[in-house]
């Protein structure tokens, strides 16, 4: 999966964030379950993620900036987080 699909996993509550901050890496079932979504990255290189969530039917809207900064919405839920690479 890329990194994208397992932000968007954490932003609708499909893999949990373990105590140290870690993600287990999603399934193909957690990957279907998300559906597709539009990738696009703007001139600031801030990507967006936009698409519909198939368990609520509420649209998510997602940035990521630069620097693994994460927000967005999911409904009326706001978002945040931080995104790094692992060690």
């Amino acid at each position: 999966m890329t990194m994208m699909t397992t932000i968007v996993a954490v932003a609708l509550g499909l893999t949990p964030i373990g105590h140290d901050g870690t993600v287990k890496p999603i399934s193909n079932d957690q990957a279907r379950q998300i559906g597709r979504f539009t990738e696009t990255t703007d001139d600031t290189g801030t990507t967006h993620l936009v698409g519909i969530n198939r368990d609520t039917g509420e649209q998510f809207h997602l940035t990521v900036n630069p620097y693994g900064r994460v927000e967005g919405s999911v409904g009326n839920w706001a978002v945040t987080f931080q995104v790094s690479n692992a060690a």
